[in-house]
């Protein structure tokens, strides 16, 4: 059976990443239930003093990942077609301002952190390895906000390997939607956007935060934010739009 993946990029210490895997059921989208004591885990992330000391964890956390989704492949016999992913598939261009699907998103009135280039991003690890070798401790680690989007890039790299992999930002799925006004860490934001997403999915049939309870790890808005970058995963081209350059300087939103 054909299935597609959505991952919030996640690398807190311990974190275990959250992961939706979906399926289409009578053209309803379903999640499968992920959370289950006998079922195995997504890898659990190593903290951002990791990325700038031991960066080796973090090629092995994009290998880890690639592992589970072949796991869960095997174990509801199910073939992964596409993968959304939370985060920015790329450095910006060397002295550009801005990647061009931030300028897109900036048109459109959405905020998002500006993913510096590589040779920013080599000037800000020096500058937390810096803090760290000085007693600085990680909760207060300079560039924490944009530290993580190595990460993504590793993630990216790694699992493009193995499948077709888009970039998403759920706070732009969720403008598309029209449900962004509150946001999802509050219970009525959360059950917004739920069912916002749900009149196109058909998932849930009733709407609730417990309905995420199962459908992966992470608290229930990072459930939330996998499960929306699982929906545009397993949408045709022509049901997407594209904001930015593609192929690697865009990020997919549903074309509603």
């Amino acid at each position: 059976m054909k299935a597609f993946a959505g991952i919030d990029v996640a690398f807190a210490k311990k974190k275990l990443l959250p992961i939706s895997v979906c399926v289409y059921k009578n053209g309803k989208l379903f999640p499968l239930t992920l959370n289950s004591i006998a079922y195995p885990r997504p890898p659990r992330g190593f903290g951002n003093a990791a990325i700038v000391r031991k960066y080796d964890l973090v090629k092995t956390f994009a290998k880890d990942t690639v592992h589970y989704l072949r796991e869960v492949e095997i174990l509801f016999g199910v073939e992964i077609e596409r993968i959304a992913i939370d985060a920015p598939s790329d450095p910006k261009k060397n002295g550009e301002n801005r990647r061009k699907a931030e300028l897109g998103l900036d048109q459109k009135g959405i905020s998002c952190i500006t993913t510096p280039d590589s040779i920013q991003f080599e000037q800000i690890k020096s500058k937390a390895l810096a803090h760290l070798e000085n007693g600085g401790t990680e909760s207060k680690i300079p560039h924490a906000n944009q530290l993580w989007m190595l990460v993504g890039f590793e993630l990216f790299q790694t699992l493009r390997a193995e499948w077709e992999c888009l970039e998403v930002f759920p706070q732009a799925i969720a403008r598309a939607l029209g449900a962004s006004e509150i946001h999802k860490s509050k219970s009525e934001g959360l059950i917004k956007q739920l069912t916002a997403v749900a009149s196109y999915t058909g998932w849930p049939n009733t709407i609730s935060k417990s309905c995420l309870k199962d459908i992966g790890f992470g608290r229930f808005h990072d459930k939330l934010d996998a499960y929306l970058s699982c929906w545009v995963a397993s949408l045709d081209l022509n049901k997407r739009e594209a904001i930015g350059s593609p192929p690697n300087d865009v990020i997919w939103v549903p074309s509603i």
